[in-house]
């Protein structure tokens, strides 16, 4: 049941993970960053390729960028989470081709460029896809590592590397492993995050039960008291509302147990529906209710209190177990308690008990009437 004054009641344990989709969302933007960054750096190579400089397989190799990432820059707000996350695997393999093409391929000083673009690229792209598929993390880290490696490994035997130093096997081995054990880490800490997450919603979900009366779904005395701090612990203007079921013990009795909890959350649900999103109301204990508003002047509790006695009565007349409410009313002053507020309004419940039942009864202070506006 959703009720107006405890929020944290209808945040649930077992709801998706917010880690995982904050996770999604930041890697979303991360490769969007990353696309718009290599997408200006392709149109300047594109650019500077068209006036002269450069090499030919390096215009070409823009260029085929610069069409593939714009394509995507303008689709972007229409992709999906699991469409972004196979862009950057396509970015990803894209990488790889490179790499095969620096490493077997290329004359010496495209494939020093090559390969140190892909150097820069690939860990970025593995944070990305660890991000939006932590599940297969070390499995993407293992094998773009083995591909780098793998390349690299037969790469080595060309003899046009060696001015370069890329002649030695040892890189293959080295890459592979760094690779995998990057993607490794990145997939630890992610599951640490989520098992913190995890645990952080369990003791959440602890504190919201042992606050939240199971009947009605309200907050209780318990959750009450916490309120009744944060009232004493600034100035502040309120009211307090003691609502008690006239009779009740006959509808148990009569009834039966059964009935009368049907009753009381037929009684709750009328009662919310004459209160404010941010006034706050608890199951005080059996048939007893307490509600609590805040930034609201004395005219107005007054009227507040009526509308929830009469709206009981109106709302129930043609159940099948008609029920009336007495209501007490206190309004806080200056230098009191918000237990003393609350006897006061228990006090003009018992009044409003013995004057008839059905009815609004305010606890006025020995002092002027004070205002809560």
């Amino acid at each position: 049941m959703n009720t107006p004054n405890n929020k944290s009641i209808s945040s649930p344990l077992g709801s998706p993970s917010s880690a995982r989709t904050i996770d999604q969302d930041s890697a979303s933007r991360m490769l969007l960053t990353i696309i718009a960054t290599a997408c200006f750096l392709a149109a300047v190579v594109v650019i500077s390729g068209l006036l002269g400089f450069g090499t030919n397989i390096s215009l070409q190799f823009a260029s085929g960028w610069l069409v593939f990432l714009s394509a995507v820059l303008l689709t972007w707000p229409h992709l999906s989470v699991n469409k972004r996350g196979v862009i950057a695997l396509l970015i990803l393999a894209s990488l790889i081709a490179r790499w095969s093409y620096s490493w077997l391929i290329a004359p010496p000083r495209e494939a020093m460029i090559g390969i140190l673009i892909v150097l820069l690229y690939t860990p970025v792209l593995i944070v990305i896809t660890t991000l939006m598929f932590s599940g297969k993390a070390v499995f993407i880290g293992i094998l773009v590592g083995a591909a780098l490696g793998t390349i690299s490994f037969f790469g080595t035997s060309r003899e046009v590397l060696a001015p370069l130093y890329l002649n030695d096997w040892r890189i293959a081995p080295l890459i592979l492993c760094v690779y995998a054990l990057f993607a490794w880490l990145l997939k630890r800490w992610v599951n640490e995050r989520y098992a913190l997450e995890l645990s952080a919603q369990r003791e959440q979900q602890l504190t919201l039960e042992s606050n939240t009366d199971q009947l009605t779904g309200l907050a209780n005395r318990r959750a009450c008291d916490a309120r009744f701090q944060q009232l004493d612990a600034g100035p502040r203007k309120y009211a307090i509302i003691m609502l008690d079921l006239d009779h009740f013990k006959q509808v148990n009795d009569t009834h039966g147990h059964n009935e009368g909890d049907r009753v009381l959350r037929r009684v709750v649900s009328l009662l919310i529906g004459k209160l404010r999103p941010n006034d706050f109301i608890a199951r005080w204990g059996g048939e007893e209710f307490l509600v609590i508003l805040e930034s609201i002047s004395s005219t107005d509790a007054k009227a507040v209190s009526d509308a929830l006695c009469q709206s009981i009565e109106d709302g129930t007349a043609n159940d099948t177990i008609p029920i009336t409410v007495s209501v007490g009313l206190a309004l806080s002053a200056n230098g009191q308690t918000a237990m003393a507020t609350l006897k006061s309004a228990d006090d003009a419940l018992y009044t409003a008990k013995t004057a008839g039942r059905n009815r609004v009864r305010i606890a006025f202070q020995s002092e002027k009437e004070p205002s809560l506006a």
